[in-house]
């Protein structure tokens, strides 16, 4: 697939460039005309920019003038952030020498060497503009009106759902018979059977898992079994993985056992003698040795008649490889239009009356879902709120092309849906989300921090919204759109945790193949002519360091997640000089080089769950940084000395159930930035007390 995602990634670009610029206007004596000039030139180019994005499609030179815009817009980004770091450091260090009473102005306000550093580059990029704003002359462009990156303060999203009970039953629609048949086969009493498997079959968004969920919470299944276990399994069938999967859903939280033979052992220690139902949910695994392996460990756990292995799959020969005890593998078939159109309608208006005209044309739509309630359930949340000349545009033009290939026909209705995503920064959001495996739990203020540190979110206060507002409205309308679902939310019904469907995994997959590398093994040959913005190394059973040479393909990396078995050093950092997010939670690392204080950019940093001790006082030096997680880290000692430097925090968490007590940093009062701390241990020492919220915002 072409990059979907250019036109939005270079106006989210321009116009975090032309924030940058105008806070920076007057603040460096020297810099002044240059940032004016640099500001004006991106102005006048975001103009071309909405009809660059329709060109594009057809006219490949303007595809290319996008490219090349989309580069220096990125330098533009990050010269004008080094202004911005380096306009924060002088203020740090006044405030720091102020307080001790000792002020060294010329070390700290000598501009010499950084306006000489600086000067080269801004030319160089004033005159890229400059160039680029004259071939959109040249390629006669038309001048409009800036696109809106943010929702209007009146329109924060209109319509929620009342209730997410209330989600379950709309996408279930017509599925009642099958409940009752599974239901029936499940709790019979004269199964002899330890394990029998029934897997449910049927094509990707025909609703195997809302099925497999309905029989799961049935109350004969809740009454008939003693244990109950749901996991989700996508393509990685390892045993030991599954195995701790289990034992996760078992107990509410993630097992202390790492190996297999542990993991079995506590397994038998929770089932042995009781009967059970265990989903295993979006099965791909055609090996019939890995299914016996994992089969056979199970079967030891519990000895007791009558336990099943409920299973989900698109793939019929998986069907066959697992079943057991079980006649036949249950499918299942297609919805009805008529069942597809209650669907789209409760999602496009929820409880309230269809309006005059838009029944007939929605019969219509749902002809297109071709039996899909995922189908449904997208384009009714893509048509929420819309006008009937929208519906009719959808039906002449976005779903003209849809015809008898179910598979083709769900991705071409999921990518329409992402097309018609209101704001370029939104999309950019949704799109961001291609660096998380599938089937992973998305948290949602996790997800609003990284959407805010790779700069996609703005404060508007105009409209008197901070950047976690303005990420809040992105995430119900994504929420809305059912591009999000399988909610959970706590007990006063905010929203917690969510999922993307495996099919809109698969979309924006593809939307971002240009910008996103997930890989366990990636190869410099996947670096030749690329430039990744979002590198995930999941993994690997081999190396722990990067198996490829470093090269200057990584200046253009944002994001990096490191997985598991690997680590970060000094040598991986030199080379991600334009990094916003670095997360390396849960894997090997023992420590922070000490080089991390050079990553200027860094807005986001979690190094939850590792085995480090201390945080370098390098640390301290990132004066961007907006999101530190720590958490779980059991064996950290302290913070840094000067953490009170983190100005720019926003969002710290580094809650250990058996360290907490011994590790809150002192004067953290002096975070006027910050916004949520799940923790703070009061104490006697001065720094620590419960004065540091005396002039504080904070949300707890």
């Amino acid at each position: 697939m072409a990059d979907a995602v250019l036109g939005s990634t270079t106006q989210v670009l321009v116009q975090t460039a032309i924030n940058l610029a105008s806070e920076q206007i007057g603040q460096f004596v020297g810099f002044k005309k240059d940032l004016q000039k640099l500001k004006d030139t991106l102005t006048e180019i975001q103009a071309f920019l909405s009809d660059a994005e329709k060109k594009q499609v057809t006219e490949n030179f303007v595809k290319l003038w996008l490219e090349n815009l989309e580069r220096v817009a990125f330098d533009a980004e990050n010269l004008l952030d080094d202004f911005n770091y380096e306009m924060i450091r002088r203020k740090v260090e006044i405030r720091n020498q102020m307080k001790r009473k000792v002020c060294f102005f010329f070390s700290v306000s000598n501009p010499i060497a950084f306006r000489c550093k600086m000067a080269n580059k801004i030319q160089k990029i004033s005159m890229d503009l400059k160039r680029i704003n004259e071939q959109a002359r040249n390629f006669s462009l038309q001048s409009q009106t800036a696109p809106a990156l943010s929702p209007p303060s009146e329109a924060r999203f209109i319509k929620n759902r009342e209730t997410d009970s209330a989600t379950v039953d709309v996408s279930f629609v017509g599925r009642d018979s099958d409940v009752s048949a599974i239901v029936t086969q499940l709790t019979a009493m004269n199964n002899n059977e330890t394990i029998s498997v029934l897997p449910i079959v049927g094509m990707g968004g025909i609703g195997k898992t809302t099925l497999a969920r309905k029989v799961f919470n049935d109350p004969n299944i809740e009454k008939h079994f003693e244990k109950r276990m749901w996991v989700c399994v996508s393509e990685d069938f390892n045993a030991n993985r599954l195995f701790g999967m289990i034992l996760q859903s078992l107990q509410g939280r993630e097992p202390e056992a790492k190996d297999r033979e542990a993991r079995v052992k506590k397994l038998k220690e929770l089932l042995d003698g009781k009967n059970y139902l265990l989903v295993l949910d979006d099965v791909w695994n055609k090996e019939s040795t890995l299914w016996n392996d994992f089969l056979g460990s199970l079967k030891g756990t519990s000895q007791a008649k009558g336990s099943w292995i409920l299973l989900t799959t698109r793939d019929q020969q998986v069907a066959t490889i697992t079943r057991i005890s079980s006649p036949q593998d249950y499918s299942l078939e297609r919805l009805s239009d008529d069942r597809c159109w209650f669907i789209l309608k409760e999602n496009a208006f929820g409880t309230g009356n269809v309006p005059g005209g838009l029944k007939d044309i929605g019969l219509k739509i749902a002809q297109k879902c071709r039996g899909l309630a995922l189908a449904a359930s997208v384009l009714g949340g893509m048509l929420r709120n819309k006008e009937i000349n929208k519906w009719h545009q959808i039906l002449d033009t976005g779903l003209q092309n849809i015809g008898e290939d179910r598979d083709g026909s769900i991705i071409k209705i999921l990518k329409l849906s992402f097309d018609h995503l209101p704001y370029p920064a939104l999309k950019k959001c949704f799109a961001y989300c291609s660096i998380f495996p599938q089937d992973f739990e998305l948290e949602r203020n996790q997800l609003i921090q990284l959407w805010a540190a790779e700069g996609f979110l703005h404060s508007d206060p105009r409209k008197n919204m901070c950047m976690e507002e303005v990420g809040n409205d992105y995430f119900t309308i994504l929420l809305e759109s059912n591009l999000f679902q399988d909610v959970e939310k706590d007990g006063y019904g905010n929203v917690l945790n969510c999922k993307m469907h495996d099919l809109v995994h698969d979309m924006v997959q593809s939307i971002s193949e240009c910008r996103t590398l997930r890989s366990k093994e990636p190869t410099e040959a996947d670096f030749r002519g690329q430039s990744f913005r979002y590198l995930a190394i999941e993994r690997s059973d081999r190396e722990e360091k990067l198996p490829f040479p470093l090269n200057r393909s990584f200046r253009y990396i944002t994001t990096l997640v490191l997985v598991e078995n690997r680590s970060i050093d000094d040598g991986l950092i030199i080379f991600l000089a334009c990094l916003r997010v670095l997360n390396i939670a849960s894997s090997n690392a023992k420590e922070l080089p000490k080089s991390i204080g050079k990553l200027s950019h860094l807005r986001y940093l979690d190094s939850s769950d590792t085995l480090m001790e201390t945080l370098p006082d390098s640390l301290c030096k990132l004066y961007n940084l907006q999101t530190l997680r720590v958490r779980d880290c059991r064996l950290l000692t302290k913070f840094p000395n000067n953490f009170k430097n983190l100005v720019n925090l926003r969002h710290f968490d580094f809650f250990h159930k058996d360290k907490s007590n011994d590790l809150t940093p002192l004067e953290i009062g002096q975070l006027h930035s910050l916004r949520t701390l799940p923790f703070f241990n009061i104490g006697k020492d001065a720094g620590g007390q419960i004065g540091e919220f005396k002039k504080s915002q904070w949300k707890f």
